[in-house]
């Protein structure tokens, strides 16, 4: 099945570049002088193609290399919860989102600034082409490599985020709670015993992925970044072919929309990274790969006993789903 996932993404990436070079073949005369913006957009569609190629061939030499270097991995006090291509794919990402907010927040008015308009573009094309680079590079990374450590398996996994967002309101304890909120004793544990006796949830049992990130964070954002990336696509095809006057109507008004719910996902993405200090290790490991083996063995049980079992037995060949899918599984699982 992975090789049948490479040689498919192989195909596609070829395709994409013979799709280019098609559309490079000079405009035939007789064309009035286009203005500057114009080109810049005809610029990015001509090479967007090329920078979704280089997402593709990218991620399959990360994920071949991830699947080599043994991925999550107990280092003495410390856990490796993502190698280095996943850090560089998550940020080049990040700040093409927030470049093309910002710009995007520019160009559509929302704010009262009045920088230099195709500079804005310029910044916001550059966004987009770092999206489309990551994108591609996250998806082709999976897609090689098999990850799904952030997709749920159950419906069970709603109980447990019901589970863990009391969690965060601090009805177990302080510990996981935002900003540590200490409720008091009389007010939390008969909640807190009620809550488990209903959902039979018990706290402290999490993966390798919170179930927070399973369903509030890592669905919401790959639809978005759907609708963004196909939505966009189509507002660049009309530089290189027509395109129907309500097709790129629906576009441009789908695209400003997700424009919108991309800006409030963020917030909600942050907002647990922040205020509540037991996910601050998680946050830090996006910068260093790694995150402490104590918190680990207390915060993500489960996770911490696949790598016990699988460090346990050296002689036998491990091959991972690279670190950001969170799935250990021995050579012979193909």
């Amino acid at each position: 099945m992975k090789r049948l996932a490479l040689t498919l993404l192989i195909f596609l990436s070829w395709l994409a570049l013979i799709g280019t070079v098609t559309a490079q073949s000079p405009v035939s005369g007789g064309w009035p002088p286009q203005s500057l913006l114009f080109n810049d957009a005809v610029f990015l569609a001509r090479v967007a193609p090329f920078i979704i190629a280089l997402g593709i061939v990218v991620g399959i030499v990360q994920a071949r290399m991830a699947a080599r270097s043994g991925g999550d991995a107990i280092i003495g006090d410390q856990v490796r919860r993502h190698d280095l291509s996943t850090v560089i794919a998550h940020w080049t990402n990040a700040i093409g989102v927030i470049l093309a907010l910002i710009t995007g927040a520019l160009i559509l008015r929302w704010v009262d600034y009045r920088p230099e308009l195709r500079l804005v573009f310029i910044i916001h094309y550059v966004g987009a082409a770092l999206m489309l680079f990551g994108i591609f590079n996250h998806l082709t990374r999976h897609g090689v490599s098999g990850g799904t450590g952030l997709i749920p398996k159950s419906f069970g996994v709603l109980r447990d985020l019901i589970g863990e967002l009391f969690e965060y309101a601090g009805i177990f304890g302080p510990k996981e709670a935002v900003l540590r909120i200490p409720w008091p004793k009389a007010i939390r544990q008969p909640v807190a015993k009620y809550v488990k006796a209903l959902l039979g949830y018990k706290e402290g049992r999490a993966d390798k992925y919170l179930v927070t990130e399973q369903i509030l964070s890592y669905p919401p954002w790959a639809i978005l970044m759907g609708v963004i990336v196909v939505t966009g696509v189509i507002k660049l095809l009309k530089y290189m072919y027509p395109i129907p006057g309500s097709v790129l109507n629906t576009a441009t008004v789908v695209h400003d929309l997700a424009t919108i719910a991309i800006g409030v996902m963020l917030i909600i993405h942050l907002l647990p990274l922040f205020l509540v200090p037991a996910n601050w290790p998680l946050l830090l490991s996006m910068f260093k790969t790694t995150v402490p083996r104590r918190y680990v063995e207390e915060r993500h049980p489960a996770w911490y006993k696949r790598l016990r079992v699988a460090q346990s037995r050296p002689a036998e060949p491990v091959k991972t789903a690279g670190p950001e899918y969170g799935a250990i599984q021995p050579a012979d699982a193909d």
